[in-house]
């Protein structure tokens, strides 16, 4: 069982933190990921065409290039949109395109001031 004590000694003042740095915040981005695959042997063309799509929202990579079927499959990423704008500028921008498996999440990014 616990019993009270008492102390005839006096809580010793707290000192003055020194003030925190501010802190950085963040942003919150969307990000989608899709595997697309057009027809073709070389990838200039789909590059091309997802660059003046997407812009500086794009980060593009060349995953296969086969040769033997005819067709590039890339891997795209892109900021600030959402799944249905990519989708619908994925279907205008390439035609033949094979949309392939997609993920939408998000990415925190440092807040410019």
């Amino acid at each position: 069982m616990l019993t009270p004590v008492a102390t005839s000694e006096l809580a010793a003042p707290r000192s003055s933190r020194a003030p925190r740095p501010a802190r950085r915040t963040h942003i919150v981005v969307p990000l989608v990921m899709i595997d697309v695959t057009v027809p073709g042997t070389s990838s200039a063309n789909g590059r091309r065409a997802l660059h003046a799509a997407f812009g500086n929202d794009l980060r593009l990579y060349v995953v296969t290039v086969d040769q033997q079927h005819e067709r590039v499959t890339f891997r795209v990423e892109v900021t600030s949109r959402t799944l249905d704008n990519v989708i619908g500028l994925l279907i205008a921008s390439l035609d033949h395109a094979t949309l392939g498996r997609a993920q939408e999440t998000v990415i925190r990014r440092a807040r410019d001031y």
